[in-house]
């Protein structure tokens, strides 16, 4: 289990310009596509914003304070920007933050057949639509043609 080092209240002290309100929205809205543990005092986000792509958002941490975060968003006002809103809010409302490990993943879907990783697939997006984009993307990149998203399809 990943517990941050800080309350809503201390988030809200990080941000200025309504950027906590947008970030808390956003993540009421499912922004937060992704949360993954990268080492013992290391998050990775992934958050759909207004960009086609999801911008990425790090949060380093101690046993006591955020050390640092940092997001691939345009946004510096010298505060937090609403994508790290909507992560520390995520970690805050979930139980557990996985570690990444591609490894589990396979190990998960190995024993599974055609049509069983194809309902599983469907019932994800059904759970997570936004996925469906990233699914795009990916089958793309795996199949070689170019990035639906990018204009040039």
């Amino acid at each position: 289990m990943t517990t941050l080092p800080v309350t809503r209240d201390q988030l809200r002290e990080h941000t200025a310009g309504g950027s906590f309100e947008r970030g808390r929205q956003y993540f009421h809205d499912g922004a937060v596509q992704s949360v993954e543990r990268t080492d013992d005092h290391t998050l990775k986000a992934k958050v759909q914003g207004s960009n086609v792509h999801p911008y990425v958002v790090t949060v380093q941490f101690e046993a006591d304070h955020i050390a640092a975060v940092e997001c691939t968003c345009p946004y510096y006002e010298g505060s937090w920007c609403k994508h790290v809103v909507a992560t520390v809010l995520k970690v805050l409302d979930s139980d557990e933050v996985l570690k990444s490990d591609p490894a589990a993943v396979a190990d998960l879907l190995a024993d599974m057949d055609r049509d069983q990783l194809s309902t599983l697939i469907e019932r994800l997006v059904e759970h997570a639509p936004r996925l469906l984009d990233q699914i795009e993307r990916e089958r793309a990149r795996l199949i070689g043609e170019s990035d639906p998203s990018d204009g040039t399809a």
